[in-house]
């Protein structure tokens, strides 16, 4: 490990109150996320004078430093450093840290567990994105060029399976960081996320989508129309009604490992010594899996598919409906950032994504990016100052990779109106990307390799699922792409044409 980041952690750790003030560290893309006992004790503008830190962010019940991309040395650096886990248990830090942050509130606790759950595997995530975009371009390529695909060959199957084999599987790994946010054991949320992926379980998902004999319905005729083909004892199995079933949601896992890990602590508590190692995972299977599939699932995607009607309704207006949500959402995209109310969006993205194999709510953020760093840019040109130079420079670097902190909390934001500049650059791309019906079909990151994001990746199966229903979209190819190029364009000339006529340097 880096002396320097050694140092660093030291006199963050300092700085917060010491290691007997911090309750519990994590960390996101960019920041630090501490929860403190007391956060009086903290020096922001020490903290925000030292060099390698961008900025200081008191929200959702957390102390967020935001370093950049170097965060991950960082945040091992503090653990070493403040010893943060050797005396204390888990679960007590967590009592503590209850204890010491006060009220949340919904939208606190919301963001919390988002960025402490789906941090871990956000790395992941885009990149497999990005896999499969680059598979999906070479496809189409050898399409346009051969006639032929290219989906037979081994090494696309090989290159394939490693893009998707974690998108397959993400209950299992969101299992994984839910027990340990929620501190229960690893491989029983593990095991609760393999078995929302068994195949038994996928295939009647498949089957009561595809409808026709055997199938019955709760609430039909209703918006909560839920369709099951077989029972649990006489009560209704529901699962999510697509060719996948949980293998691509998100939030029901999450919320059956929560009640899963209260089964888990109670029945550890109950459960004599002699016999705990196997049934306290028994027991725990057994309640929280029965429960998941009966109450918790089911509840969980019909709150999920709600969020995404309401988006689609929003962007289904006629005329003006889709341009609006786009512009709104370009516009305050940069300021959810900058408090990480980002992250409360994030289920919904993978939610679609789950259902529809595409997104039709987030798309219009991506402008957001390149008008910050066409900003950073005009900035960069027109000032004498070396230090903002240098510091503009890394920031217009990171940037092109997506991460905008440093562009955000270093030059932007405390110039102010290059910060206002790109908002307007934003709102103008969203408004594009609205106008165009623009849609995403992996996940991927903001920067220049997202673009692949908006290669249609979609099996001739996916996009025949949806026949003859209002989210039923041909096969788009590189179509979205341009257009998500042509976003990027109009951002950065917005946001550098802005900035170069408008804003004046201190020297001048």
């Amino acid at each position: 490990m880096a002396t320097d980041n050694i140092e660093l952690a030291r006199k963050i750790v300092d700085l917060v109150g010491g290691p007997q003030n911090i309750a519990a560290v994590t960390h996101c893309v960019t920041r630090l996320r501490l929860k403190l006992f007391d956060e009086q004790y903290a020096r922001d503008d020490d903290l925000e004078a030292l060099d390698d830190v961008l900025q200081v962010v008191r929200a959702n019940g957390q102390y967020q430093v935001v370093i950049g991309p170097e965060v991950i040395d960082v945040y091992e650096a503090v653990q070493k450093v403040g010893s943060l886990w050797d005396e204390d248990t888990a679960d007590e830090v967590q009592a503590k840290a209850a204890e010491g942050s006060g009220p949340q509130g919904i939208s606190g606790l919301l963001i919390d567990l988002i960025s402490s759950i789906v941090a871990p595997c956000l790395g992941c995530i885009a990149s497999t994105g990005m896999i499969k975009g680059m598979l999906a371009l070479w496809d189409f390529v050898a399409l346009q060029l051969t006639g032929a695909h290219v989906t037979d060959l081994g090494a696309y199957v090989v290159l394939y399976a490693i893009a998707d084999g974690f998108w397959r599987f993400l209950p299992i790994m969101l299992g994984i960081t839910a027990a340990r946010r929620f501190k229960m054991n690893d491989l029983v949320g593990a095991a609760i996320g393999a078995a929302m992926c068994y195949p038994s379980i996928t295939d009647l998902s498949a089957a009561a989508f595809g409808g026709g004999e055997g199938v019955h319905y709760l609430f039909e005729g209703t918006i909560l129309q839920m369709p099951y083909g077989t029972t649990f004892f006489g009560i209704p199995l529901v699962t999510p009604a697509s060719s996948g079933g949980y293998t691509a949601t998100f939030v029901p896992v999450i919320v059956a490992v929560w009640f899963s890990s209260y089964v888990f602590r109670r029945a550890n508590e109950l459960i004599p010594a002699t016999v705990k190692l196997f049934a306290v995972p028994m027991v725990t299977l057994l309640v929280g899996g029965t429960a998941t599939f009966l109450v918790i699932g089911p509840v969980s995607t019909v709150i999920m598919n709600l969020v995404g009607a309401f988006f689609a309704l929003l962007t289904n207006i006629p005329v003006v409906g889709g341009t609006v949500a786009g512009a709104v959402l370009g516009a305050v995209w940069q300021v959810l950032v900058i408090f990480g109310f980002h992250w409360a969006l994030i289920p919904v993205k993978l939610s679609n994504m789950g259902t529809y194999f595409y997104d039709f709510a987030l798309p219009g953020q991506y402008g957001c990016t390149w008008a910050q760093i066409a900003c950073v840019l005009a900035v960069i040109l027109k000032t004498k100052d070396d230090e903002l130079k240098k510091t503009g420079v890394a920031a217009f670097v990171t940037g092109l990779f997506g991460t905008t902190e440093p562009a955000i909390y270093g030059v932007t934001l405390p110039l102010r109106l290059p910060f206002v500049i790109s908002c307007i650059g934003g709102m103008v791309s969203g408004a594009f990307y609205g106008l165009m019906d623009t849609r995403t079909f992996m996940m991927g990151y903001s920067g220049l390799l997202g673009l692949t994001s908006y290669i249609d990746a979609r099996t001739p199966e996916q996009v025949e699922m949806w026949a003859d229903t209002a989210y039923y979209l041909p096969q788009q190819g590189i179509y979205h792409m341009v257009v998500a190029a042509a976003g990027v364009v109009i951002a950065f000339a917005v946001g550098f044409v802005l900035t170069w006529l408008f804003w004046r340097p201190k020297e001048e």
